[in-house]
């Protein structure tokens, strides 16, 4: 793969929140502290070409948790307490002469809370999520250094899927209602798992998307952070590995098979984890 693709916070950590299809038991949960890592000189224009552009680094602190409030019912939420945005200084590249300053912006992402129900429906895994994105980011830095979008969207999603003992697959397809002149959204994701080294190790497959439905006013932002009319196709890969039987380490990766108006970039987060 030639190009890899960092979905930026502002989609909802795709990775964490993808098909689930089964709900927590009541009293049980996952929880996760995590840093994602994205440093990039190029971006996904909106006619889906891969152009040049000025070194920025993200630097993204989250927690993620999900909890069963009842047996049907369970509470989710994504946090990034601390996001880093910086833009490297430029020089030019005979004289050495300082063009442009570097710039970088320090603040919280948004957040995303998120309740998912069992639905009835025979001997078949099904699940339905709310999820309300929250814009409690900086959706106002004059570089477009963005940390959130500053608007309040609500997905609703439909997850199913099937597994055994040691393996299990699920998929999801959710639509995105966007305020502010953003464009709402079609947002669709599938996963395989599978559980290796006496279960000490999960390694899952992941894959998601979103396409746009062009119907909003807002424009599409130059660096790629938190942008209007977005779209994507990312395959990605996450391993698991318990050291005790409720802790351990996490490691994720995401490419990309296109992309539009989002950083085109390696994204690589590392994590632990408790249950």
């Amino acid at each position: 793969m030639k190009y890899l693709l960092i979905i930026i916070l502002s989609y909802f950590q795709l990775s964490n929140l993808t098909g689930q299809a089964w709900t927590k038991p009541k009293g049980e949960g996952f929880y996760k502290l995590d840093y994602t890592l994205i440093h990039t000189n190029q971006v996904f224009d909106p006619g889906g070409k891969i152009v040049p552009f000025r070194t920025l680094g993200n630097h993204t602190f989250s927690l993620y948790g999900e909890r069963g409030i009842t047996d049907k019912f369970t509470l989710q939420a994504y946090i990034p307490f601390f996001v880093r945005n910086v833009l490297n200084e430029t020089k030019g590249a005979q004289s050495g002469v300082l063009l442009e300053p570097g710039i970088e912006n320090n603040n919280i992402g948004d957040i995303d809370i998120a309740f998912r129900y069992a639905l009835p429906f025979g001997k078949l895994p099904v699940s339905a999520t709310l999820l309300l994105g929250l814009p409690t980011g900086n959706s106002t830095q004059n570089s477009g250094l963005f940390t959130g979008d500053g608007e309040f969207n609500q997905m609703l999603k439909i997850s199913t899927g099937v597994g055994a003992t040691k393996w299990w697959t699920q998929f999801g397809f959710g639509f995105n209602n966007r305020t502010k002149g953003f464009s709402d959204e079609v947002r669709y994701d599938a996963e395989f798992g599978y559980k290796m080294l006496s279960d000490k190790l999960l390694t899952i497959f992941k894959l998601s998307g979103i396409e746009s439905l062009n119907n909003g006013t807002e424009g599409a932002t130059s660096t790629g952070l938190f942008s209007n009319n977005v779209e994507f196709l990312s395959p990605g890969l996450e391993f698991l590995y318990f050291v005790k039987p409720k802790f351990g380490f996490s490691f994720r990766a995401a490419g990309a098979v296109k992309g539009q108006n989002v950083l085109a970039a390696p994204s690589f987060s590392f994590g632990i984890f408790a249950q």
